[in-house]
């Protein structure tokens, strides 16, 4: 069974760009959304990330072909499961930097998201697609950084690979805390993480990095935690909120399919 985002078993899948407008040389980041809409639905999987393969994002250039964004290995997992209670949430932070080993965005241009999500066996819920502007670079060296495969791999996969510490040194020193944090991650700076938590773009960056429970314990997701907001906690930790600690954010904006 398939459903779309408005609901199906008593559960929504909801998607928004953490921006609706990134530079080229800034990573992009989504928060995807599993929330109790009816009655209590029983059992889902709490893998909500792109890692483990519940979750699938797929991003679409204006006219052109479908691409996932996806993780650089395959990672084996059990399942996981938890139920939520009416109004409750499930709320993940994803990167959407790669497709394999490649940028996921190689263009500025208007691209359209899209989630899916296996809730549960015979149950796949699917979002609305919402749109996201990736503009031109507003520094060149920090694109071509994010256009690199041992970057891309690095950054994914929280650790340094290959060449790729000189542009992940340029990485940290962005001015955008999103993509400072992911290369700080990705170099180990558990202090400058620790540091800079009170932004919740370093927060979001971490969890979407660090996916709780794909992962397992870090000290790196660990110095964030105490400073961050009660959304960006739950999130760090995988646990579902209530309407009681949810926080105003911004109506996804809808694919028109225009420029």
């Amino acid at each position: 069974m398939t459903s779309d985002a408005h609901g199906g078993g008593g559960l929504e899948l909801r998607l928004r760009p953490v921006a609706a407008s990134v530079p080229l040389d800034r990573i992009a980041f989504g928060e995807v959304e599993l929330v109790a809409v009816g009655d209590a639905p029983g059992p889902v999987s709490a893998r909500l990330n792109i890692v483990e393969g519940d979750l699938e994002i797929s991003v679409t250039p204006a006219g052109g072909t479908p691409v996932r964004a996806a993780w650089p290995w395959p990672v084996d997992s059990a399942p996981r499961s938890l139920v939520l209670a009416p109004g409750e949430r499930l709320v993940a932070c994803v990167p959407l930097l790669a497709a394999g080993s490649v940028p996921l965005f190689p263009v500025p241009g208007r691209y359209e998201l899209l989630a899916r999500f296996a809730a549960r066996p015979g149950l796949t819920l699917e979002s609305n697609p919402v749109a996201l502007v990736r503009t031109a670079a507003h520094d060149a060296a920090l694109a071509a950084g994010l256009g690199d495969r041992d970057v891309l791999q690095s950054l994914l996969g929280a650790g340094v690979i290959g060449a790729a510490s000189p542009k992940l040194e340029q990485l940290a020193a962005s001015s955008d805390a999103g993509t400072a944090a992911a290369a700080n991650l990705a170099l180990g700076r558990t202090d400058a993480l620790a540091e800079a938590a009170d932004d919740p773009a370093v927060a979001r960056a971490v969890a979407a990095l660090l996916p709780p429970g794909a992962t397992g314990p870090d000290e790196r997701r660990d110095a964030v935690v105490p400073r961050a907001g009660a959304r960006d906690a739950a999130v760090l930790s995988g646990k579902p909120l209530g309407e009681e600690a949810q926080r105003a954010v911004p109506e996804p904006q809808r694919w028109d399919g225009r420029e």
